[in-house]
C-alpha cells in the first residue's frame, strides 16, 4: 500500500507527503528487507553479503538516529548469522567467493561483528590471485573494453576476447557493456582500498578511465540495456567516490556524470523503475539537490506513492529474489536523510 498523506510537517511548502508519511514508508521498507528476506533462510543463502551492506550502510550514514539504531539491530543480528554460518573462509575458495566474502566480511565489521582470522584469512587468500583473476580487463592499463563476448547464449561456451562468432557453435556472440565492467570494477576497487584486501585493481586506476566512458549513450526504446547500464556506472561513480554517502560531492568534480543524471531522472518513473529512481536521489542528493529542486520533489512523490502493501517497492511478483531487495534499499536510500561529512575535493587530474 503506498504512503497515504497525513499529518505532520510536509516534506515542503504544499507537499503531498509529510516527514512522518516519508519515515513511516522507510520504516515499513526496512522491516521488509528484514523480515521478508534478511531472515528467510534461502534469501540469505544467496544475498548475504548485500543485505549485510545494506544494513551497515544505513547505520553508518543516516541522519535519524531511529532508523540507525534499527539498521544496527537488524544487521548485527544478521552479521552474527553470516559468521556462524562462515566460520572461516571455505576450503579452495575461488576468485569470486574470496570477493564476495571480503564485501561481506566488511560490512560485518561494520556492524560490530569481526573476525580477526576471517580478515586474516582473507588478506592471505586475495594476495594468490592476480588482476587477471578479478577483472577479464586490465584495468591498470587499459579503460574497459567493447570486445568482451559473453557466454554464448546457444551453447554457453566462453569464447576468447575479441571473438564475435561462437568457436563451439558458430552462434553470434553479444559483448558485455563497457558500463557494466566499469561498474564491477569501480565496486571492487573501492572496496579493495577501504578494507586493506586489494581485489585486483586500485581505485584510482579504475577512476582515471571516467573520460573514456563519456559520452553517454541517449536513452532509447532499442537501447534500454545500454542506458541501464550507464546510469549505473554512473550512480556507482558517485557512491564509490563519496564512500557511499559519508561525503558530499560537487558537480565541478563531475559535471558531465551530473548533467545525465539530471537529465534522466524522470525516465525512472516513466519506466515504474523505483530501484532506479532509489539511484538518482540518493547520487543527485549527494551533489547538494534538495527539497527546493522540482526534480528531488518529483522523486519523492513517486517513491512514496508506489511503495507495495508489503513495504517493498518493485514489482511484487517478480520471481527474481535480487529485484525484489534491492529496489527496497534503493527506494529507502533515496528517501532518507544522510549525515554528510564535508564535501570531497574532486579526484586528481
Amino acid at each position: 500500500m503506498a504512503a497515504a498523506p497525513g499529518r505532520g510537517t510536509p516534506l515542503w511548502p504544499g507537499a503531498r507527503y509529510t516527514r512522518e508519511d516519508r519515515d513511516r514508508a522507510i520504516e515499513r521498507g526496512m522491516h521488509f528487507l528484514y523480515d521478508k528476506f534478511a531472515t528467510r533462510p534461502k534469501y540469505f543463502a544467496s544475498y548475504s553479503t548485500d543485505l549485510l551492506s545494506a544494513f551497515d550502510n544505513i547505520q553508518a550514514t543516516s541522519l535519524d538516529p531511529h532508523l540507525r539504531s534499527m539498521a544496527m539491530r537488524m544487521g548485527r543480528e544478521r552479521a552474527r548469522a553470516w559468521r556462524r554460518r562462515y566460520p572461516s573462509l571455505p576450503p579452495n575458495a575461488g576468485v569470486g567467493t574470496v570477493a564476495d566474502m571480503v564485501y561481506g566480511n566488511d560490512a560485518a565489521e561494520g556492524l560490530g561483528v569481526p573476525d580477526p582470522r576471517m580478515r586474516a584469512q582473507l588478506t592471505a587468500a586475495a594476495a594468490h590471485f592476480k588482476a587477471s583473476d578479478f577483472f577479464p580487463w586490465d584495468p591498470a592499463s587499459e579503460p574497459p573494453p567493447h570486445d568482451l563476448p559473453i557466454p554464448c547464449r546457444a551453447c554457453g561456451k566462453e569464447n576468447a576476447r575479441g571473438a564475435v562468432i561462437c568457436a563451439k557453435c558458430g552462434a553470434k556472440l553479444a559483448m558485455h557493456s563497457a558500463y557494466d565492467l566499469y561498474q564491477d570494477a569501480l565496486i571492487a576497487s573501492y572496496t579493495g582500498d577501504s578494507t586493506g584486501i586489494p581485489l585486483g585493481a586500485h581505485y584510482r586506476d579504475v577512476l582515471k578511465w571516467l573520460p573514456r566512458m563519456r559520452p553517454y549513450p541517449q536513452w532509447s526504446a532499442d537501447g534500454q540495456s545500454e542506458y541501464d547500464a550507464a546510469v549505473y556506472a554512473i550512480t556507482h561513480v558517485i557512491y564509490t567516490y563519496d564512500s557511499y554517502s559519508r561525503y558530499r560531492v560537487s558537480r565541478e568534480c563531475f559535471p558531465d556524470e551530473f548533467e545525465y543524471l539530471t537529465a534522466n531522472l524522470q525516465r525512472a518513473a516513466a519506466d515504474h523503475d523505483a530501484e532506479t529512481m532509489g539511484e538518482f536521489l540518493d547520487t543527485l542528493r549527494a551533489f547538494g539537490l534538495d527539497f527546493s529542486d522540482p526534480l528531488i520533489r518529483a522523486g519523492f512523490d513517486y517513491l512514496l506513492s508506489s511503495q507495495n502493501r508489503d513495504g517493498s517497492w518493485g514489482d511484487p511478483k517478480d520471481p527474481d529474489g535480487y529485484n525484489r531487495y534491492h529496489s527496497t534499499w534503493t527506494a529507502i536510500d533515496g528517501l532518507r536523510d544522510y549525515r554528510w561529512s564535508e564535501v570531497k575535493p574532486c579526484p586528481a587530474r
